[in-house]
């Protein structure tokens, strides 16, 4: 085997180990991205219900309050129309 052969063989060899090295390197990163989407997913879980289960009492209150006010315009109305005919 003359020098350029072993050159050769040898650079085929570096990058070679060089591949195998980026994709075992490769296949880690993609692990601790698929660890930290699932870990973040929970997260967004969460938020979603805890979002749902502020919304319902909010809402709940938000309608009690809008009856509210429609019953005072309705006794407004009425109470208006009754001392307007007593000013006549």
């Amino acid at each position: 085997m003359d020098s350029s052969q072993l050159i050769i063989t040898l650079a085929i060899v570096v990058i070679a180990f060089t591949f195998v090295f980026i994709g075992i390197w490769m296949v880690l990163v993609l692990a601790a991205i698929r660890t930290g989407l699932k870990k973040i997913n929970q997260i967004l879980d969460t938020t979603s219900e805890i979002t749902a289960s502020i919304a319902t009492p909010v809402s709940s209150f938000s309608e009690f309050l809008m009856g509210f006010k429609n019953g005072f315009a309705v006794f407004n109305k009425f109470f208006k129309n009754k001392s307007s005919k007593h000013e006549e």
